[in-house]
This record gives structure tokens, C-alpha cells and sequence, in this order.
């Protein structure tokens, strides 16, 4: 059965153009959420991802170091994935979670020897799964918890997830099409963002 839904990814507008001409370029390293791939907000804990790309998109341009925006203008592209049901790992479900633990068990020894103690390794699971064929996982959904600006000014952490995100492993075999839905100034959205969280409760 094929699967088809909508992906919300935030990035700067130079970004976006290159993406849209020529496709994404993959988050690698086994650090990442879900593993190796491409991240998209998704439907899930919220029912307005592409509200929380652009809040990733503003977010991400802020350097901390420099203490300036990296852009000046965020991007929300709106990409359609499909995935057959048997490459697509879901865990928001309970048949996904086991699945992700039976991972585990296969590559306890591996996962072991790496020294990955008190560290999420949900990603490298993902990974390790993929490269020693165990699964062939084409497209990965989780929910997790993420930082927005506001939550990063005011060193907000919760456990409770915000957020629903998947990863597309191969963008040129399970991305349809990808189109460009709002394009911003940052500082503006910033001020708009400011007010609003500081005006008074009536």
C-alpha cells in the first residue's frame, strides 16, 4: 500500500530555491533523530506543521556566537512524500516502538562496544538497521520534544513531545514535489512574536 502525505520544511529563502530546483541535500551522521535523511515537520502531536517549520526556519538563522541572523528571510517549502507502508517505520505506534526495540536487541553487542551510554541513539539504530539490511527503511515518523526560539530565550526543556517529524532517507525516489508556501522577514515575524507573548492577560 502506498502512503502518501505532507512534509513542511524551513529553511532560508537561498535554500529553498536550490532545493526546489534540484532536490534536498541529507542530514548524515547517527547523532540525527531518525538517522540519516531528510526533516520534516509532519501531522501528528500538532496539526499546524508548517506553522512549526517556519518557527524552525526563524530559530535556526540566529547565530549565537555572532549574535546575528545567518538570513535575513525565512522559507516554509511544502513537499509531498510517498512510501510503501513496509519501508515506512511509524514511531508514533506502539508496533513501531517494538520494532525499534527489536533493533536494539540485534545490535546490542555493536551498540555496546560504541559506548553510547546514557545518549539517544534512535538514529543510529535507524542507520544500523538500514546498512546491515535488516530493514529497508525508506521513510522514518517520531514525535519529539524541540526548541523554538522562544524556548530557547527562555531555556524552556520539557519531556513532553511538541512535535511530530519524520525523515525521508532517499529524497529522489520518496519526495514527489516540493513547492515554496510562505516566504518572511524574520525580523518582523521576531517583533510580531515579541508582542504578542508580552501583552497583558485580560
Amino acid at each position: 500500500m502506498l502512503l502518501q502525505f505532507s512534509g513542511f520544511h524551513g529553511t532560508s529563502v537561498n535554500a529553498a530555491k536550490q532545493i526546489v530546483s534540484s532536490n534536498y541535500e541529507s542530514s548524515i551522521g547517527d547523532d540525527e533523530w531518525l538517522g540519516n535523511g531528510v526533516y520534516f515537520f509532519v501531522n501528528g502531536i500538532s496539526s499546524k506543521p508548517e506553522e512549526q517549520a517556519k518557527k524552525w526556519s526563524i530559530a535556526e538563522a540566529w547565530d549565537k556566537n555572532k549574535q546575528v541572523n545567518k538570513y535575513k528571510s525565512y522559507c516554509v517549502i511544502n513537499s509531498v512524500i510517498e512510501v510503501e507502508e513496509e519501508n515506512f517505520l511509524d514511531l508514533t505506534k506502539e508496533e513501531g516502538v517494538e520494532l525499534l526495540t527489536y533493533i536494539s536487541d540485534c545490535f546490542e553487542r555493536k551498540i555496546k562496544k560504541l559506548n553510547k551510554r546514557f545518549k539517544p541513539i534512535d538514529g543510529l539504530l535507524v542507520n544500523l538497521a538500514r546498512d546491515e539490511g535488516i530493514l529497508p527503511i525508506d521513510v522514518v515518523k517520531g514525535n519529539f520534544y524541540i526548541k523554538f526560539a522562544k524556548e530557547r530565550i527562555k531555556n524552556i526543556t520539557l519531556r513532553t513531545s511538541n512535535c511530530t517529524i519524520c525523515t525521508v532517507y532517499e529524497p529522489t525516489k520518496n519526495i514527489t514535489s516540493s513547492n515554496i508556501i510562505e516566504i518572511g522577514d524574520i525580523k518582523d515575524e521576531t517583533k510580531k512574536r515579541y508582542k504578542e507573548s508580552n501583552r497583558p492577560i485580560l
